[in-house]
């Protein structure tokens, strides 16, 4: 239980720390939010450098000599560190621009439920994996596994969430004026966000608009026409998945950052 708490401690501030730049984060400028992407990045490259870095050693630990040249060039440093970095990048852009403008109206409060859910979900894989990890690997694999089931859990709940929201109508308007009617509505301080957001609303138009004028129609429609819907609905998702994805890569580097002298091989 101790474990548990401590862990929650750990996480809970990641998301009170999202809801506060939800409230400030049309006014912000430019520079501040650069700085706060670039700092959400640091932490979710490290955490995914730190992981890497633990799996690659133990590989060579298991492949090679230790006195083997490649040994010493595989250990992993700047070329690890640089692609979590490219990785990490994206990720937090994407989470900050769906923390700025949420796809769902309990995305912010879902963030928040979800930290004893991933706390807890690592406990239970920690003793699941017991006596069947290795012990340097035991920790990292018993987050990754309960990463990719709390994504299962978080994107399931919120995606059932969506199918009793109310969407914006648009009947009687052509799709280009739907995704420009939408993509209108989002303004900001910043020039970069302010774009980033009308490229979101754009895309969720372009999936609410094909659902409301073909989804009802479906079953009679031409092949074209539910490849379109069912292509539209799919990067509604895909975009959704992405930020619940990025949340968890987050959190997962935040867990990795606070044990990671229990898990590097090379602390004492």
């Amino acid at each position: 239980m101790r474990h548990f708490l401590n862990d929650i401690l750990w996480l809970l501030p990641l998301p009170l720390a999202l809801i506060v730049f939800h409230q400030f984060a049309l006014d912000a400028s430019d520079a501040v939010l650069g700085v706060i992407a670039g700092l959400l990045a640091l932490v979710m490259a490290s955490g995914l450098w730190l992981r890497a870095l633990v799996r690659r050693r133990l590989f060579l630990a298991g492949a090679l000599c230790p006195e083997s040249f490649w040994h010493r060039r595989l250990r992993g440093g700047v070329g690890l560190a640089a692609a979590a970095l490219v990785l990490a990048l994206p990720l937090a852009v994407i989470l900050l621009v769906s923390t700025a403008r949420p796809s769902s109206a309990y995305f912010l409060f879902a963030l928040v439920v979800n930290v004893p859910v991933l706390a807890a979900l690592w406990q239970m894989g920690f003793r699941l994996l017991d006596g069947h990890a290795v012990a340097r690997f035991h920790p990292v694999l018993a987050l990754r596994s309960a990463v990719r089931v709390n994504f299962l859990l978080l994107f399931g709940a919120l995606a059932i969430t969506a199918l009793f929201q109310s969407y914006p109508d648009f009947g009687g308007l052509t799709l280009a004026q739907a995704m420009l009617s939408e993509a209108g509505r989002q303004d900001a301080q910043s020039q970069l966000l302010s774009g980033l957001l009308q490229v979101a609303a754009a895309k969720d138009a372009l999936a609410w608009w094909l659902g409301q004028q073909w989804l009802p129609g479906i079953p009679g429609s031409s092949l074209v026409e539910v490849v379109l819907v069912l292509g539209a609905w799919t990067l509604l998702l895909a975009t959704d998945a992405l930020a619940v994805w990025s949340y968890l890569i987050a959190c997962s580097a935040v867990l990795t950052l606070a044990h990671w002298r229990e898990w590097h091989p090379g602390a004492s």
